[in-house]
């Protein structure tokens, strides 16, 4: 797997979180395919404020997002970034993925939030 660095690490109600950057699109597809309603509702919302995605398009679909999260993650002609909020514990689960840093970061410190509950 392609190198991954550690951005931030918090603890919330005795959830570990952390956000992750890599390189790995496989990954990172994979992180978003395990994203709850919720998760990608906060995404859509993300995307729209960031002028990728338009409100009149709603509801999007999984491929709307996926593509709104790769169009900012491409750092040059074949490169790409992102970032992967996931919770460590007996086992760990992908909440969340982003191309934006800010927003992950925002995702991640929701953690008393429903968003984190399955």
């Amino acid at each position: 797997m392609p190198s991954q660095e550690i951005f931030l690490k918090l603890e919330s109600d005795g959830k570990h979180i952390e956000v992750v950057k890599t390189y790995d699109s496989a990954f990172a597809k994979e992180a978003f395919a395990e994203m709850n309603d919720d998760a990608k509702a906060f995404l859509g919302k993300s995307l729209i404020e960031d002028g990728v995605l338009e409100a009149s398009e709603l509801p999007f679909s999984d491929d709307d997002l996926w593509q709104g999260v790769e169009e900012g993650a491409r750092e040059d002609w074949n490169s790409f970034s992102y970032f992967v909020v996931r919770e460590e514990g007996s086992e760990r689960r992908d909440l969340f993925v982003s191309s934006n840093w800010p927003v992950a970061e925002r995702f991640a410190k929701l953690g008393n939030s429903a968003l984190l509950e399955v």
